[in-house]
């Protein structure tokens, strides 16, 4: 699962750097009618011996599963991009106020890819009818998540998705998003 983590973390940067995000009250759109986004808490490591291990909940740090599933009927093709364009995610705490980013969090937030002299190279993915795609990203990097506290995450992705269906037919909206919520208690194990 490390190498997993790590991997998404070059995903994470680029889910951070695209500007201003939607309130906690905004509408979520979890699909387009050729995609759909979910996104889920996840636990990190137990380096515990079995033995301690005898709580129910585990605390949440940051961790968290983002699947995209084709639902179309037809194969789909998507652009991956390694850094810094697919996802905009934002964190806020129980009063629905944004969570502060660490110094990591607000270089990345700052950042210009714009005009970027970085070359990215697009990854094409096809995912056949009901397939998904999975990364594990740690937001602990890029926000201060703090264990026993409640959160609501939310994100959002528009960039390298398609903008029309298996027909051909342009899609009335292409950003899919979607939001959890983090219970203060933590994650059922």
């Amino acid at each position: 699962m490390s190498s997993q983590i790590g991997a998404a973390l070059i995903l994470l940067v680029s889910c951070l750097a695209k500007g201003q995000a939607p309130s906690p009250a905004a509408a979520v759109y979890p699909s387009n009618g050729v995609l759909e986004l979910s996104a889920a808490q996840i636990l990190g490591p137990d380096h515990r011996p079995a033995s301690q291990r005898h709580d129910v909940y585990g605390p949440w740090r940051g961790l968290i599963e983002v699947k995209i599933r084709n639902v179309s009927r037809g194969v789909v093709r998507l652009e991956e991009t390694p850094m810094m364009s697919e996802f905009v995610i934002d964190v806020f705490d129980s009063t629905g106020a944004k969570v502060a980013r660490t110094e990591r969090g607000r270089r990345v937030e700052g950042a210009d890819t714009s005009n970027s002299r970085l070359v990215l190279s697009l990854t094409p993915v096809q995912l056949a009818p009901l397939q998904e795609t999975a990364h594990a990203l740690d937001l602990s990097n890029f926000f201060q998540i703090e264990p026993g506290h409640a959160y609501k995450v939310t994100l959002r992705r528009s960039k390298g998705l398609p903008k029309t269906d298996v027909e051909g037919k342009p899609l009335k909206e292409v950003e899919v998003s979607c939001s959890f919520e983090v219970r203060d208690y933590g994650i059922l194990r």
